[in-house]
């Protein structure tokens, strides 16, 4: 072994040899938490639908919120909703939006029965009778706005997307949109 071959014999103290390791450890760990704004790191939803709450922590929370459309100009929501007190969907209203983003024709929208909420007990829209949609600018792909009324929780407007019900897993989806009349 030659006298230089040693990291001792250089003249490097126990305690630097501490040091600069400590100083290696410290460059490397600030370097790896670089990118606190990652992705993983923020609430998203893992479906193509929109999240919202309505009228507080007692009020509706929407999951999945999307219109489902087998046919242009028509669809029917989907979407699971969650009462923290007794609700009532009643009414809906809305927008499509066009390719270019403007406004389109407004939606005409059927609930044919009452959508009564009770507290903790989740409703399926798809599970009953379809809530219809119609707008001769609706179509799969698109977007539209949607105004949603609860009682008591309130309203809100939000923008959800427009999916083809033909493909995928929503091909298999219930119910069929049906032509209907419009309230």
């Amino acid at each position: 072994m030659s006298p230089n071959s040693n990291p001792a014999s250089r003249g490097w103290s126990p305690t630097v040899r501490v040091v600069a390791a400590l100083l290696m450890f410290l460059a490397a760990s600030v370097a790896t938490a670089c990118g606190f704004e990652q992705q993983t790191l923020r609430p998203y939803t893992a479906a193509e639908g929109v999240n919202f709450d309505v009228g507080g922590d007692r009020g509706v929370k929407v999951r999945n919120l999307m219109i489902l459309s087998r046919t242009e100009g028509e669809g029917f929501l989907s979407a699971t909703m969650v009462a923290g007190d007794r609700n009532q969907l009643t009414g809906i209203s809305g927008k499509a939006i066009k390719s270019d983003g403007s406004d389109g024709a407004p939606l005409a929208a059927t609930i044919p029965s009452p959508i009564t909420l009770d507290s903790g007990v989740p409703v399926i829209l798809t599970d009953g009778p379809p809530i219809t949609v119609r707008s001769p600018d609706l179509q799969a792909g698109l977007l539209a706005d949607v105004t949603l009324q609860f009682s008591p929780a309130g309203s809100t407007t939000v923008r959800i997307p427009v999916v083809d019900a033909n493909e995928g897993p929503y091909a298999t989806v219930s119910p069929q949109a049906t032509p209907s009349s419009v309230e």
